[in-house]
């Protein structure tokens, strides 16, 4: 059932976005209770903690709450907090097993910086970002995971290679008001041919893909030429037009692409390998629409009504139907739906492949990719009709550092395998994650990063401050055209803020 719910919730929780709400306060409203268990993070970065929930009036937290300081040694019992305090506010579960080492050892030494540089970057969101041992940005993990329920499995293609002594390391941090469970980490490595390449496919499984042929045709829905602009990945990335987003409605909210590419004798099956990640659509989204009206009251939204089987199945449905990007194939005169390639987040250049059928005496396989009106950006886009399964190397994690270097041996064991042991990470944090793949002289080899895990998101004190909505999110159709509208005249002036306003990490 976790997993068939994991799946069917590849919600828009490609959360991993920023979004700052702009809405007019109000004087004074009726108090909001909410019944999750819930932490509240404080300005001077103290936590208080209350496990019964609490009452969220005009100006105040009001609960049976433990107030623990910044080093999260000195406690006390506290029943109000000012909203002018508050950060932000996450729904928690009372117990999981194996989450407070890495965060007790590293705390008290983040947390002087933790409030003010975070205050100063608040409009920044994220999942748990990957970096190399350069510092190259490589890839973020479980963007769909937003709650225990939804913990999900990501398989993320990485450009780095291992060193002359043959290890590999990683730099995990988090860099948004999130914060991080991670249940899993183990590097994958598939060895091919230098002419290959190796990228997952939609459903997380790698998969080795041969050279491309040249498409005859990529046009966007305006009719424009794309093959130049997505025939290599150099960074200049396909957007739609904005005619394309403003003359969106609730009956016709898609953008797309037509690719026609000629048919190599015998093929049966294609492999349409993508680069993209997602635009910040999902940002006016989650944030504007989903998450900062309702206030106090998206954190048993979030807490309680995500556990439910009936919003789970609600939420998927319309999921299913509005995000992610839609391979269709032309087939008998009309086009059928052959693959759907998930959200991946907007932070990092995602590499998938999506395996499609070839219609049984086409001479040309025609493609429709469809999406969301400028939910992605698409960098590459090829074909190949050589794809094959890999075959994998399964390579344990060798030891987890914390941002001093030392060596975290609790939290390997919690990352060790996917049970109930997790790594929790707060905002301004950071690990590194070690694994030995030995030298391979002369051999190509790709490495993958499997992740597994889910965050929870703060409700930020501006939005419960500042709600203007007493009931929880309902997904429905009208929300995405809200969200497209004001997404179409902020985009230029956000993507140019967004790479500069993630959370300080130590």
């Amino acid at each position: 059932m976790k997993k068939f719910l994991a799946v069917l919730l590849s919600v828009l929780m490609a959360s991993c976005v920023f979004r700052r709400v702009e809405v007019k306060p109000v004087a004074t409203r009726a108090p909001v209770t909410v019944t999750s268990a819930v932490k509240a993070h404080l300005k001077d970065g103290a936590t208080v903690v209350y496990p019964y929930g609490i009452v969220v009036t005009a100006t105040e937290l009001l609960g049976r709450g433990t107030y623990y300081d910044a080093t999260l040694k000195n406690e006390k019992s506290i029943e109000s907090v000012p909203i002018d305090d508050v950060v932000g506010m996450e729904s928690y579960r009372e117990r999981i097993n194996g989450t407070e080492t890495f965060v007790v050892t590293t705390v008290a030494a983040a947390a002087g910086a933790f409030a003010t540089a975070m205050l100063a970057v608040a409009i920044f969101g994220s999942c748990p970002t990957v970096y190399s041992a350069d510092g190259a940005e490589e890839a973020e993990l479980f963007s769909s995971s937003v709650a225990p329920l939804f913990e999900g499995r990501d398989i993320d293609r990485l450009s780095t290679g291992a060193d002359t002594n043959g290890v590999v390391t990683l730099d995990i941090r988090n860099e948004a008001m999130e914060t991080h469970y991670i249940n899993h980490l183990q590097l994958l490595e598939v060895r091919h041919d230098p002419k290959e390449r190796v990228v997952p496919d939609t459903h997380g499984t790698p998969v080795v893909v041969g050279q491309f042929r040249e498409p005859a045709v990529i046009t966007s829905r305006e009719g424009a030429d794309l093959r130049g602009i997505v025939s290599r990945a150099d960074g200049r990335a396909y957007m739609s037009e904005r005619r394309t987003i403003d003359g969106a409605t609730a009956a016709d909210m898609n953008d797309w692409i037509d690719v026609t590419v000629p048919v190599e004798k015998d093929a049966t099956e294609a492999a349409v390998v993508f680069r993209l990640r997602n635009s910040l659509l999902n940002t006016i989204l989650l944030y504007d629409v989903m998450l900062g009206p309702a206030g106090a009251a998206s954190i048993d939204w979030l807490g309680n009504d995500l556990t439910k089987i009936s919003t789970a199945v609600e939420l998927g449905r319309w999921h299913q139907k509005r995000a992610g990007l839609h391979v269709s194939v032309w087939e008998n005169g009309s086009y059928r739906e052959v693959a759907r390639v998930p959200d991946s987040g907007p932070i990092s250049w995602h590499d998938v492949a999506a395996v499609v059928p070839v219609p049984r005496g086409e001479s040309r396989l025609k493609l429709r990719l469809s999406y969301l009106a400028d939910h992605w950006r698409i960098d590459e886009l090829g074909v190949s009709f050589a794809v094959r399964d890999a075959a994998p190397r399964s390579i344990p994690l060798a030891s987890v550092r914390g941002h001093n270097g030392v060596a975290e041996t609790e939290a390997l064991k919690n990352l060790a395998a996917p049970d109930d042991r997790y790594l929790q990470t707060n905002p301004g944090q950071r690990f590194s994650a070690v694994f030995d793949a030995g030298t391979a002289p002369g051999v190509t080899r790709t490495f993958l990063l499997s992740s597994q895990g889910y965050y929870t998101e703060w409700i930020r004190g501006a939005w419960v401050k500042n709600a203007t909505l007493t009931e929880p999110f309902m997904p429905t159709d009208a929300a995405v055209l809200q969200a497209m509208r004001k997404w179409s005249t902020t985009r230029e002036e956000f993507e140019k803020r967004f790479t500069t306003h993630r959370v300080p990490v130590q």
